[in-house]
């Protein structure tokens, strides 16, 4: 009865707070922690009703050809690609980012100050450049701030195909909420902090991220793990907030359930972190990664916006067309 009336309570508070984001662009913190409860309790079937309103009042855009990193893709293509993730959670693309690409944004992860997670406790500032001979801390987080700057991240979240996936796994108009780049390191144990325990992502009501891996991804060098199906819902056991740990995870799941995407560098991920998900503490070496969100919506987390001082043509071009998806970035 007491759990009831605190669900009945945050479904009130959601829509308080959901209606005051509709008129003022920013999201109550309450009401954000609403959605996050709700999402749980409902075991996911509050956001998928939401998501399909959303889709209804914000349908996608006429985009043009589907041509890009992702391949070229067909209609048919799309539909399977998004029946795939809305059924496994996942989907590694067959294709590849390309070599010089790849090489760009490591030197340009070298020549980026990053923030230090967590913060090294050997007195020394909070925020350094990566050298992979000599890590400080476990995770390099670069700002997006900066990364948004950059002519190459923004043909990325540019390219047509990349575009056309976020809107068919959406079923709206999608618009990017994140850019993201870290360095992970080698450490002797999981840290919850740079989120290497199963967890499920609720910064938005639905979103899509991609990962870059731009190094050699295998079981010892900080694979994606994935609860393949767990974006469908979760066992009662394991139906709340937090980080869990392993053991809970597997005693609630099959082996077979528990996914580790290793791959080359280069490859190409997309995946529905509202899923149980964890980055698997690195044993040795390191790992660079690029990740871009695509979301229904940006209730949630209040996402910081940005102009952009010299836009790429391809960047100028998708913000011009597609004005919903880029609106956190104010083009000069």
């Amino acid at each position: 009865m007491v759990e009831n009336v605190k669900i009945a309570l945050a479904n009130l508070v959601f829509w308080a707070g959901y209606y005051w984001y509709k008129i003022f662009d920013k999201t109550p913190s309450y009401s954000y922690q609403s959605l996050r409860k709700l999402f749980y309790t409902s075991n996911t079937q509050f956001n998928r009703r939401l998501s399909e309103r959303i889709a209804r009042e914000n349908p996608g855009y006429t985009l043009g050809a589907a041509n890009g990193v992702l391949g070229n893709l067909s209609n048919s293509d799309l539909t399977k690609i998004s029946q795939q993730i809305h059924q496994d959670g996942y989907y590694v693309f067959p294709t590849f980012l390309d070599e010089a690409t790849i090489t760009y944004l490591t030197e340009l992860s070298y020549r980026t100050k990053a923030n230090l997670i967590p913060k090294p406790k050997d007195g020394g500032p909070g925020e350094d450049f990566f050298k992979r001979d000599a890590p400080r801390t476990i995770k390099y987080q670069f700002l997006e701030k900066d990364l948004v700057q950059d002519a190459v991240i923004q043909k990325l979240v540019a390219d047509p195909s990349i575009l056309a996936v976020s809107q068919s796994f959406l079923g709206s108009k999608p618009v990017l909420d994140l850019i993201s780049m870290w360095w992970s390191t080698a450490s002797a144990k999981a840290s919850s902090e740079v989120a290497q325990l199963y967890h499920w992502d609720m910064e938005r009501i639905k979103f899509l991220k991609f990962f870059f891996y731009l190094t050699d991804v295998d079981t010892e060098t900080g694979p994606h793990c994935y609860v393949k199906g767990s974006n469908n819902g979760f066992p009662e056991s394991v139906r709340r907030d937090g980080r869990i740990e392993d053991a809970e995870i597997t005693k609630a799941y099959p082996a077979d359930k528990l996914i580790e995407i290793t791959g080359k560098r280069g490859a190409i991920l997309a995946v529905d972190t509202s899923g149980f998900h964890k980055g698997k503490n690195l044993s040795r070496a390191d790992r660079l990664l690029l990740q871009f969100e695509f979301a229904n919506s940006l209730f949630g987390i209040n996402a910081e916006n940005f102009d952009i001082d010299k836009p790429s043509p391809e960047f100028k071009a998708a913000a011009s067309a597609y004005p919903f998806v880029y609106q956190r970035y104010k083009v000069k």
